[in-house]
């Protein structure tokens, strides 16, 4: 039997088919011949206790020009179909826990919804890297001024992250003596209000910065190394950086599958895992991304693979 799988995700129309991960998943799963029906964004509900949404099937084509279709839409049970790829990208506010909770009623025993609304919830892909103590940059997590500025003198030079945002957004490095620390602070924080995470700098940043994709524990060994441009310390390809094939390490790869145990424990199906050096500095679980450089420097198909594992 043809499985039905829904796609929950950003505005189809303004993806960047050349490098949207989500896309890269839905063509896999049309060569397998699924049907794939597309959610469409802000139509999530619940009506007679029953969780629904506006749908339409949708084809996907290989053609950067006309790479989707859509059948008319019409008010469908989320419980129909076999599985459900959550694909919305952070911001994690109030909105993306709301549509979690709404998943998590779904009646459907045999459905996967990948990542589950529970896992979206418990599972912050920045603080759960302090999971992994031994791993990971020394890191603080705070809302208090005064604390940032002692790890900044500890360190002379730290980066500062917002836990609830993707792609390099709104990270910031900084120097011991930075002019620009207080206004920095207060934006990120909200005047001490949010809290956000600082991480000591790693000068292994130079040689770039990983992505590897883990798929229900299983860790992809084809990989690529994100190096930041010369005008941007972020090496984020959504920020500017470029990006080289890259195969991991047997090190790398131990400490990846130490990091896939602890994933498949928490019934965390999919994620991307950063690694500056030997050290992991975010676990992306909400939406992973990468896989259509990865498939294109590697001549692969992680996709095939990701669907395979639902089997």
């Amino acid at each position: 039997m043809t499985k039905k799988i829904l796609i929950i995700m950003d505005p189809i129309e303004s993806i960047n088919v050349k490098k949207d991960t989500t896309y890269q998943l839905m063509l896999s799963a049309s060569k397998l011949k699924y049907k794939l029906y597309y959610l469409f964004p802000g139509t999530l509900a619940i009506n007679s206790l029953e969780p629904v949404g506006d749908i339409a099937e949708i084809e996907v084509f290989e053609n950067q020009d006309k790479f989707y279709k859509l059948s008319s839409a019409s008010s469908q049970k989320i419980s129909d179909f076999d599985h459900i790829l959550m694909r919305e990208d952070p911001p994690v506010d109030n909105n993306y826990f709301y549509k979690t909770f709404i998943l998590d009623l779904v009646k459907n025993n045999h459905m996967k919804v990948i990542n589950s609304g529970s896992v979206l919830r418990n599972y912050n892909e920045k603080l759960i890297t302090l999971n992994f103590p031994k791993l990971i940059p020394d890191t603080i997590v705070t809302c208090n001024k005064k604390d940032i500025e002692n790890f900044k003198i500890k360190h002379k030079k730290i980066i500062l992250k917002p836990l609830n945002l993707m792609g390099g957004r709104s990270i910031y490095l900084l120097e011991d003596m930075d002019k620009n620390f207080n206004v920095i602070f207060e934006d990120m924080t909200q005047m001490g209000k949010n809290y956000i995470m600082a991480q000591e700098f790693l000068s292994d940043v130079e040689n770039g910065d990983k992505r590897i994709i883990i798929i229900n524990g299983i860790v992809v060994d084809k990989s690529i190394i994100r190096k930041s441009s010369n005008e941007d310390h972020r090496s984020n390809i959504a920020s500017g950086g470029s990006i080289e094939k890259y195969i991991l390490t047997k090190e790398e790869s131990e400490i990846c599958n130490e990091i896939a145990e602890y994933l498949v424990s928490k019934n965390i199906f999919f994620a991307g895992v950063d690694m500056i050096g030997n050290k992991i500095t975010e676990i992306n679980i909400t939406s992973p991304t990468c896989i259509a450089e990865i498939n294109s420097m590697h001549n692969i198909d992680i996709g095939k693979f990701f669907w395979e594992q639902l089997k």
